[in-house]
C-alpha cells in the first residue's frame, strides 16, 4: 500500500470506533483446541463455529479422536452444508496429523519454552493451514504478536479505507500486525468480529468516518 500514513489514520479511527464498547474477553486457550476451533471459525460467525465445536466435544472424548477420524465421519457430523467444510476438515486433520509426527505426541507443550519467532514458524510450517487459524492459535494460546484475519474481515477493512481494494488477507493482516499494539490485539480482532457479524450473519455498520 502506497499511503500508509493515510491509511494508518484510517485504522485508528477505525479502532477508535470499534472499542467505544470494549468486547469480553477471550480466556487463554490450550493450543489443539485452538486450532480446531479458528479452522471452524474463519468466514462464518462465532455462533456457528461455537455449535461445531460442541458437536465435537460431544463425539470425541479427545482430539486424538478427531485426528484418527475419516474426513468423511468429520464432515457428516458437522453437517454437509457448514461453509467451506471439505476445506476444514482436511486442515484439521492434516495440521493434528503433522503435530504428531514431529512432536510425537498430540500436544504443543513443548513450543511454550520456545520464542514467539518459533512458536509461529512452526505454525506457518503445519500443512494447508489458513493464516486466520495459524494467527489465531498465536493470538491466544501463545500471547503472539498476530491479527487472524478472514474475509468479511478483510472486507470490512477495505470498506474503511484502512487497506486498498486489491490488498491480499496475507497483506491486510501483515499491516494489521505491524501497526497494532500487542495489547490491543485481542480486543480488536474481538470487536471486528463482532463488528462483521451478528447472531444472522448480517453486516453491522461501523462508523469511524
Amino acid at each position: 500500500m502506497k499511503n500508509t500514513a493515510k491509511h494508518t489514520d484510517r485504522l485508528k479511527a477505525l479502532i477508535k470506533s470499534l472499542l467505544k464498547d470494549r468486547p469480553e474477553g477471550l480466556a487463554p486457550m490450550e493450543p489443539l483446541v485452538a486450532l480446531v476451533r479458528a479452522a471452524m471459525s474463519y468466514d462464518v460467525p462465532d455462533s456457528r463455529a461455537d455449535e461445531a465445536m460442541k458437536h465435537i466435544n460431544r463425539e470425541f472424548v479427545d482430539l486424538n479422536e478427531l485426528r484418527v477420524a475419516t474426513e468423511l465421519e468429520v464432515q457428516e457430523l458437522l453437517g454437509v452444508r457448514y461453509p467451506q467444510i471439505q476445506q476444514r476438515v482436511p486442515m484439521i486433520t492434516a495440521a493434528l496429523n503433522a503435530i504428531f509426527e514431529r512432536e510425537h505426541t498430540l500436544s504443543l507443550d513443548r513450543l511454550k519454552d520456545l520464542s514467539k519467532r518459533d512458536v509461529r514458524q512452526f505454525l506457518r510450517e503445519l500443512p494447508e493451514l489458513h493464516p486466520f487459524v495459524e494467527a489465531y492459535v498465536m493470538l491466544f494460546a501463545f500471547d503472539g504478536q498476530a491479527f487472524p484475519l478472514d474475509q468479511p474481515m478483510l472486507e470490512l477493512l477495505r470498506d474503511e479505507g484502512v487497506v486498498d481494494a486489491g490488498t491480499s488477507l496475507e497483506d491486510a493482516q501483515k499491516f494489521m500486525e505491524h501497526h497494532l499494539h500487542h495489547e490491543d490485539c485481542k480486543d480488536v480482532f474481538l470487536a471486528m468480529r463482532r463488528a462483521v457479524s451478528d447472531e444472522g450473519g448480517r453486516r453491522r455498520k461501523v462508523k469511524s468516518r
